[in-house]
Protein backbone atom coordinates (compact mmCIF):
# COMPACT_ATOMS: atom_id res chain seq x y z
CA UNK A 1 0.00 0.00 0.00
CA UNK A 2 1.76 3.37 -1.29
CA UNK A 3 2.31 5.59 2.12
CA UNK A 4 2.67 9.51 1.35
CA UNK A 5 4.40 10.63 4.56
CA UNK A 6 4.51 15.22 5.46
CA UNK A 7 8.02 15.52 6.87
CA UNK A 8 8.14 18.88 8.88
CA UNK A 9 11.56 19.70 10.78
CA UNK A 10 12.94 22.13 12.55
CA UNK A 11 15.62 20.96 12.92
CA UNK A 12 18.75 20.53 10.89
CA UNK A 13 20.74 17.45 10.20
CA UNK A 14 18.10 15.32 11.22
CA UNK A 15 17.96 12.99 8.08
CA UNK A 16 19.45 9.83 9.97
CA UNK A 17 16.57 10.41 13.04
CA UNK A 18 13.70 11.07 10.19
CA UNK A 19 14.97 8.41 7.90
CA UNK A 20 14.35 6.02 10.92
CA UNK A 21 10.72 7.50 11.42
CA UNK A 22 9.46 7.26 8.27
CA UNK A 23 10.60 3.84 6.57
CA UNK A 24 10.05 3.12 3.56
CA UNK A 25 7.70 6.07 2.34
CA UNK A 26 6.63 6.10 -1.13
CA UNK A 27 6.13 9.73 -1.48
CA UNK A 28 7.60 12.14 0.63
CA UNK A 29 6.83 16.30 0.60
CA UNK A 30 9.64 17.90 2.82
CA UNK A 31 8.87 21.58 4.67
CA UNK A 32 10.72 23.69 7.01
CA UNK A 33 9.49 26.42 8.79
CA UNK A 34 11.76 29.42 8.77
CA UNK A 35 11.71 29.49 12.50
CA UNK A 36 15.94 29.48 12.88
CA UNK A 37 15.72 33.49 13.26
CA UNK A 38 15.39 36.19 16.06
CA UNK A 39 12.63 38.00 16.90
CA UNK A 40 13.47 40.68 15.12
CA UNK A 41 14.18 39.25 11.68
CA UNK A 42 10.75 37.22 12.37
CA UNK A 43 8.99 40.54 12.23
CA UNK A 44 10.88 41.84 9.11
CA UNK A 45 9.91 38.80 6.88
CA UNK A 46 13.83 37.23 7.24
CA UNK A 47 14.53 36.13 3.84
CA UNK A 48 17.88 34.99 5.07
CA UNK A 49 16.15 32.77 7.22
CA UNK A 50 13.66 31.56 4.29
CA UNK A 51 17.06 30.68 2.28
CA UNK A 52 18.29 28.62 4.91
CA UNK A 53 14.94 26.49 5.12
CA UNK A 54 14.92 26.08 2.02
CA UNK A 55 18.38 25.16 1.72
CA UNK A 56 17.65 22.27 4.43
CA UNK A 57 14.29 20.76 3.17
CA UNK A 58 16.55 20.21 -0.19
CA UNK A 59 19.16 18.35 1.50
CA UNK A 60 16.97 16.40 4.22
CA UNK A 61 14.78 15.84 1.19
CA UNK A 62 17.63 14.18 -0.48
CA UNK A 63 18.64 11.89 2.21
CA UNK A 64 15.41 10.33 2.64
CA UNK A 65 13.50 7.49 0.96
CA UNK A 66 11.06 7.55 -1.39
CA UNK A 67 10.11 9.62 -3.80
CA UNK A 68 9.90 13.49 -2.57
CA UNK A 69 7.47 15.17 -4.55
CA UNK A 70 8.32 18.92 -2.97
CA UNK A 71 10.84 19.76 -0.63
CA UNK A 72 11.01 23.72 0.83
CA UNK A 73 10.59 26.46 3.16
CA UNK A 74 7.04 27.04 4.80
CA UNK A 75 5.76 29.58 7.31
CA UNK A 76 7.03 29.65 10.83
CA UNK A 77 4.57 28.70 12.66
CA UNK A 78 4.30 24.63 11.97
CA UNK A 79 0.50 24.54 12.33
CA UNK A 80 0.48 26.84 9.32
CA UNK A 81 3.11 24.92 7.50
CA UNK A 82 1.28 22.06 7.76
CA UNK A 83 -1.97 23.37 6.76
CA UNK A 84 -0.11 24.80 4.01
CA UNK A 85 1.74 21.29 2.81
CA UNK A 86 -1.66 19.28 3.23
CA UNK A 87 -3.38 21.71 0.85
CA UNK A 88 -1.28 20.24 -2.13
CA UNK A 89 -0.06 17.15 -0.68
CA UNK A 90 -2.26 14.13 0.56
CA UNK A 91 -0.61 12.98 3.28
CA UNK A 92 -1.30 9.42 5.27
CA UNK A 93 1.09 10.05 7.90
CA UNK A 94 2.88 13.84 9.66
CA UNK A 95 6.55 13.37 11.31
CA UNK A 96 7.40 16.72 12.81
CA UNK A 97 11.01 16.75 13.86
CA UNK A 98 11.64 19.26 16.86
CA UNK A 99 14.53 20.43 19.33
CA UNK A 100 14.25 19.92 22.57
CA UNK A 101 12.44 22.34 24.49
CA UNK A 102 15.95 23.78 26.10
CA UNK A 103 17.55 24.24 22.64
CA UNK A 104 14.24 25.91 20.75
CA UNK A 105 14.72 29.64 20.23
CA UNK A 106 12.16 32.18 20.60
CA UNK A 107 10.84 32.24 17.47
CA UNK A 108 11.03 28.06 16.90
CA UNK A 109 9.12 28.13 20.33
CA UNK A 110 6.54 30.35 19.45
CA UNK A 111 6.09 27.98 16.70
CA UNK A 112 5.78 24.84 18.09
CA UNK A 113 3.40 25.77 20.81
CA UNK A 114 0.32 25.59 18.24
CA UNK A 115 1.19 22.39 16.55
CA UNK A 116 -1.81 19.95 16.32
CA UNK A 117 -0.64 16.84 18.78
CA UNK A 118 -2.35 13.76 17.18
CA UNK A 119 -3.76 14.41 14.20
CA UNK A 120 -4.76 17.36 11.86
CA UNK A 121 -7.84 16.97 8.72
CA UNK A 122 -7.77 13.78 10.07
CA UNK A 123 -3.96 13.04 9.23
CA UNK A 124 -1.78 11.41 12.04
CA UNK A 125 0.57 13.28 13.22
CA UNK A 126 3.61 12.04 15.35
CA UNK A 127 6.42 13.92 16.98
CA UNK A 128 9.96 13.28 16.94
CA UNK A 129 12.67 15.29 19.33
CA UNK A 130 15.88 15.40 18.09
CA UNK A 131 19.08 17.28 19.72
CA UNK A 132 20.81 19.49 17.07
CA UNK A 133 24.37 19.30 17.31
CA UNK A 134 24.78 22.42 16.35
CA UNK A 135 23.08 24.19 19.02
CA UNK A 136 24.45 26.63 21.67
Amino acid sequence: MARNVLVVSTVEHADDAIRAEIGEADTVKVVVPAVRQGFLDWLANDQQAFDRAEGVAEQTAEALPGETVEAGAGEANVGLAIRDALATFPADEIVVAVRPEEQEGFVESAATDDAPQHSIEGVPVRFVVIGDQNSA
